[in-house]
């Protein structure tokens, strides 16, 4: 099955977005923070990330930054 993570910081808007996509045949893991999101793809790279770039603890850019070339 597919993975997706679903990065978002705002909860009504992240679960929302998380059953789209699990209707879409996803299995889904989301975070709420770059460190969940960097805990997240620690056990595992998903085959897609929907990433907020605004996030509390800093710009979602650089969580593909971190893993750019990696899988």
């Amino acid at each position: 099955m597919l993975h997706a993570l679903v990065v978002d910081d705002d909860a009504t808007f992240q679960s929302a977005l998380a059953e789209l996509v699990r209707e879409e045949g996803f299995e889904v893991t989301t975070a709420a923070s770059l460190a969940q999101a960097r805990t997240a793809m620690a056990a595992g790279a998903p085959d897609v990330v929907l990433l907020d770039l605004n996030l509390p603890d800093g710009i979602g850019l650089d969580l593909l930054r971190e893993h750019a070339g990696t899988s």
